[in-house]
């Protein structure tokens, strides 16, 4: 470079034009620095991750005003029906509570049913002649529902053996048949009647002309019990006096079971015995 470029370059240097160019660009990087910062800043805050809230236990109504108002969504993934509780509380979430998620995630929760579950009497098993210890178990472990004894009535087979099964008055099962379309509520009660060796009723016997022990060995039998003996004449061997009355009479008539019968008892047997 001359002397005289040199010069002339010394010149532009000191001049305002000079100064004006230099100042612009520093102006021009400024905004661009600032610019630069912005969006690393705005992009950094759009990626950022958020801690999840914890919302078991909240109502799903509650939960979702509190989620839109943190920039998250809700979703009800599933629900179920829990004895005691009432519906639309949340028992579980997804993802789990803590965890770091971004804004704009989709919660997914379950949450307890708003009415009960109901099963068909057709799904139940075979309860009618079975154990009832045994059909209680397994109803309440496999179906939710319980079961209570309303009334027994007697029966010759083994006592405590289902003889019918009802639901709200209505017949589920008994010797007659079955009812299958029967809707039951999870956490409700069946009710049953079941069988028992007392609790029936007899026809009372004809025990004239019997001696007391035959008429006690009859009686034991079909569990009636001997009641008051009253000795007409002097006896000495009780058990082979003889029956002359009873009460109640053998009229055909139908008597509880282990009720007693009264007799009156005679050395001398009747003679109009056979």
């Amino acid at each position: 470079m001359t002397e005289k470029e040199e010069g002339n370059l010394l010149i532009y240097i000191k001049s305002m034009d000079f100064r004006k160019t230099i100042l612009a660009i520093l102006v021009f990087l400024g905004i661009c620095l600032l610019a630069s910062f912005l969006w690393l800043k705005v992009y950094t805050h759009h990626g950022e991750e958020l801690a999840m809230p914890d919302y078991t236990g909240y109502k799903y109504d509650d939960a979702l005003a509190d989620a839109t108002k943190r920039k998250f969504r809700m979703s009800i993934q599933d629900s179920l029906h829990i004895l005691g509780r009432p519906g639309g509380i949340i028992l579980k979430q997804n993802p789990i509570p803590s965890s770091l998620v971004k804004s704009n995630r989709m919660i997914y929760v379950t949450i307890t049913k708003r009415g009960k579950d109901k099963i068909i009497s057709g799904r139940l098993p075979e309860m009618y002649g079975k154990s009832y210890e045994r059909k209680k178990q397994e109803l309440s472990d496999h179906f939710q529902i319980k079961s209570r004894i309303v009334d027994t009535k007697f029966d010759p087979g083994d006592p405590g053996q289902i003889l019918s099964v009802l639901y709200k008055g209505e017949i589920i099962t008994s010797a007659k048949g079955r009812n299958n379309e029967i809707q039951i509520e999870k956490g409700d009660y069946l009710d049953f009647v079941i069988s028992a060796k007392t609790g029936g009723d007899v026809e009372v016997p004809d025990l004239s002309c019997k001696t007391l022990e035959e008429a006690l060995f009859l009686l034991e039998n079909i569990n009636l019990k001997l009641g008051s003996v009253k000795e007409l004449d002097s006896i000495t061997d009780r058990n082979s006096a003889y029956i002359i009355s009873q009460e109640p009479l053998a009229s055909g008539s139908m008597i509880k079971m282990d009720s007693p019968v009264h007799v009156s008892i005679s050395r001398i047997r009747p003679d109009d015995c056979f």
